[in-house]
Formats: structure tokens, C-alpha cells, sequence
């Protein structure tokens, strides 16, 4: 009798222990769902402002036109280089007509485009973090020190630039915004503020500055188009020495190319055609090819331009893009397309070009050590 009552007790205190542990799971199963629930209501209600905010700890401001005006400085390096050419395809006659027709450039971005744009870049981090931590974190770092502006229809011919930390965009951006532009304007602001990043990495793909004049030049350079995104001038091109790794995937012809002695320097530039041009497009992509004294100096014997299209060893090198005519241009087209292999939205074989492979290496370095 009593071995029946012990027994008896042990097994209620089994179905109670047994029920109360389904009765616990089943509350804090239903309280997860609850909790999720209501997360995914509250993520859902959200605004885009918020989801970015809460998200990636980014809130983008954005600049009206009276805060965008006070960008433009008579007084900076950019305003100081308007010379008669640069004036004359901007449709001014001096630098305070410039600077006082600048002054009135911009206009008022509207909550929606506002609401547009926070839509695209979360939806673009969220996508870059699907892939890559490290690229992740380079471009939600920078996008975190920048601010928009939205430039008239003839604010630099309509073409998308940046001064000091903003980048200033075309209007139809904010209604279609563009992902690879948005890169390629990050990277300006990335040169601006950290050039030391740069360095190398232009060494390797070519590119030597000479802060020297360069005789024979006194024509050409007062047709250079000022350009706020690569104001410095003096910026000369040699094919590099390729190293074994940036060689392997190169076929034999290209390799006796790329390796080659090959010690001709290049002036690069985007020139005018004339002296009083019409618009900042009516321009050549030219290469200059310079000689070298005993000294080294460089100068220019003023033999006949060479379109850069025609530039063999550098298209082959760089591959054809319309802005390949300043470092920082090259680099941050690369940007455009070191986004596109990311997300895997190619358009095209980038590692057909070397330069593009000598940017990637030495990119993908920087960000894994540094971001």
C-alpha cells in the first residue's frame, strides 16, 4: 500500500514537472512570436529615415539651396582656376559672374526625393552587408560624413561632382538614383579627405605627379577643364611593371605590352577644342607624350596630341570609359565597378583590365585592414 502511494506521488510530480516545462515552452514560444510579430509590425512602420537610423546608424542630411549656396567660395582653389576657357563653357565672363550665377546653382530637394533616396541607399547597404562586411563598413563609414545637394539642369553641364563633403547631384538622381554615380561621388569625397589612401595605389597603376612646371605645356594647359573632383594638373603617366599576381590571367601579347621598356611619360588631360568653347563637353581626351633632360624635367616638344582612344597600352591597361583623364577620375570609376562585381551585376568582364586588378588587390587590402 504505501509502495502504491510513493509511486503514485512520483508520477503526479512527473506530469506536473512534465506539463508545466510544455505549459513554460508553449508561453515563451507564443511570447517569441508575439515579439517578432510586433518587431516586424514596428520595422514595417517604420520610415526609411528610421530604418536607416536604426539599421546602419546613418541619418543623411540633405542640403536646401540656401545651405548648398554657401558651398561655393570665390576664394577656393576651384573658383581660382576659372581661367578665360574654363569661363567661356560656362557661359560667364569673369570669376564674380561665375561665383555670383553659382551662388543661385541649386535647388530644394523635396521629402519625397528624400524618402527616395534613404529608400536606396538602405536598400543598397542592405545588400553590400549580404556580401561583404568590410565593403559594408567603407561605404556606411563615408556615407556617414557626407551630405546631398541637388544642382540646377547647368551646374557643371548637369555632371554629378562634389565640394568639401557634399556630393552635389543632377535632379533626375533623386528621382532615379543611380548606384554606381553614388559610389564614384564617395570616392571623391574618400580622395579629398584622405589622400594618403591613394597614393600608393595611383603609383601602381602608373601615375606620377611632378609638382614642377612643364615646359612647352603653355598652350595646352590654360584649355584643361577645371574639374573640382581632380583640380591638380601636373599628374604624367607611365605603363607600370606588372607583378606576377596582376599578370597570371594576362595573355602573351598583352604581358610583352605591359612589360615592356616602355618608358615614355604621358600628359593626360581634358582639353577644350578651342579657346572659347560653348559647354564643359566640348572637349578631347588628349595624351601628350613628354621627353626628359639630363636633370629630369620634363618638357613637351609640341608634337601632334594623341587622342587617348588611340593610346594603345593605356586603353588596353584601363579599358575605354568617357573620365579616364585624371587619377581620381580612373580610381573612382573603378569604384563603379568593384560595386557592380560585388553585388554581382556585371555589365561587363572588368578583369579583362589590368588596371582594374591592380585597384581591386589593393583595395579589398585597404578595407579589410582598415574597415
Amino acid at each position: 500500500m504505501n509502495w502504491f502511494i510513493i509511486l503514485f506521488c512520483i508520477l503526479s510530480i512527473l506530469l506536473y514537472l512534465i506539463t508545466k516545462y510544455y505549459l513554460v515552452n508553449y508561453d515563451y514560444k507564443e511570447l517569441k512570436e508575439t515579439e517578432e510579430i510586433e518587431a516586424f509590425e514596428t520595422e514595417q512602420n517604420r520610415t526609411s529615415i528610421e530604418k536607416l537610423n536604426v539599421n546602419h546608424s546613418i541619418t543623411i542630411k540633405y542640403l536646401n539651396k540656401n545651405e548648398a549656396s554657401k558651398l561655393i567660395n570665390i576664394n577656393s582653389e576651384y573658383m581660382k582656376n576659372m581661367n578665360p576657357a574654363n569661363l567661356s563653357a560656362r557661359h560667364c565672363s569673369s570669376i564674380t559672374e561665375l561665383y555670383e550665377k553659382y551662388k543661385t546653382a541649386f535647388d530644394n530637394i523635396t521629402p519625397e526625393e528624400e524618402e527616395k533616396i534613404n529608400e536606396f541607399v538602405l536598400n543598397l547597404l542592405n545588400n553590400i552587408k549580404r556580401f561583404n562586411t568590410s565593403y559594408y563598413n567603407y561605404v556606411s563609414t563615408w556615407l556617414k560624413q557626407i551630405s546631398f545637394a541637388k544642382g540646377k539642369y547647368w551646374l557643371e553641364s548637369g555632371m554629378p561632382h562634389t565640394l568639401d563633403n557634399t556630393i552635389i547631384m543632377d535632379a533626375n538622381w533623386f528621382s532615379n538614383p543611380r548606384k554606381t554615380t553614388l559610389l564614384h561621388e564617395l570616392t571623391h569625397i574618400h580622395q579629398r579627405n584622405v589622400e594618403f589612401d591613394f597614393e600608393d595605389l595611383y603609383e601602381e597603376l602608373g601615375y606620377y605627379y611632378t609638382p614642377d612646371y612643364i615646359k612647352g605645356l603653355e598652350v595646352i594647359m590654360p584649355l584643361n577643364r577645371n574639374n573640382p573632383d581632380g583640380l591638380s594638373k601636373n599628374w604624367l603617366w607611365k605603363m607600370p611593371k606588372l607583378n606576377n599576381t596582376n599578370t597570371n590571367n594576362t595573355n602573351t601579347n598583352n604581358k610583352d605590352i605591359f612589360n615592356s621598356n616602355n618608358n615614355n611619360y604621358w600628359w593626360i588631360g581634358a582639353v577644350f577644342k578651342s579657346v572659347n568653347p560653348s559647354s564643359l563637353l566640348d572637349t578631347d581626351l588628349l595624351a601628350l607624350k613628354l621627353d626628359r633632360d639630363k636633370e629630369g624635367n620634363f618638357y613637351y616638344l609640341k608634337q601632334q596630341p594623341t587622342l587617348l582612344s588611340n593610346l594603345t597600352s593605356f586603353i588596353k591597361f584601363f579599358g575605354e570609359n568617357p573620365n579616364n583623364y585624371h587619377p581620381n577620375e580612373m580610381t573612382a570609376k573603378f569604384a563603379e565597378f568593384y560595386l557592380l562585381d560585388i553585388l554581382s551585376d556585371k555589365q561587363r568582364n572588368y578583369d579583362n583590365y589590368e588596371g582594374y586588378k591592380v585597384y581591386k588587390h589593393y583595395f579589398e587590402n585597404m578595407i579589410k585592414k582598415y574597415y
